[in-house]
């Protein structure tokens, strides 16, 4: 089991599962969320997470185009949150308490990465992947 947090510890969560492998996204919208280079990320399904505490200082941001940013309105941590009306929850990394190693299983929107960004796995991807389902089984999460 893995347990994770927000800076402040207001949001705490659990997963039932170990993950394993994570990826890094390179596009302009991770880039601005996170405030570095690239987002790290893993997805996990709804039934192996479980929020512990502070569901209620949630606060959301929305892009018309769907994309979705949930964050601590106490601290400003980003926090996990379902994908677009499917059963899996995205992990920032970053809230992880995991001690174990993972695995990066791709890169992807290389084409959008900033100059200085030249950290890449042996996967790298111009472009997001056309679909959810190519991004869970490069993390092998259980598809349902």
């Amino acid at each position: 089991m893995a347990s994770g947090q927000c800076l402040c510890g207001a949001v705490r969560f659990s997963l039932t599962v170990e993950p394993r492998f994570f990826y890094r996204c390179h596009c302009s919208l991770c880039r601005k969320q996170t405030g570095v280079g690239h987002n790290l990320a893993t997805l996990v399904n709804v039934r192996d997470f479980r929020w512990e505490e502070g569901q209620t200082v949630i606060a959301s941001w929305r892009k018309p185009s769907g994309y979705r940013n949930d964050f601590c309105s106490q601290c400003g941590s980003t926090v996990p949150n379902i994908l677009r009306e499917t059963p899996y929850f995205w992990i920032p990394l970053g809230l992880l308490d995991v001690q174990s190693s993972m695995a990066c299983v791709g890169d992807f929107c290389t084409d959008d990465a900033m100059p200085w960004d030249q950290q890449r796995s042996e996967k790298s991807h111009p472009t997001a992947p056309d679909s959810l389902g190519f991004l869970l089984r490069e993390l092998q999460v259980d598809v349902d």
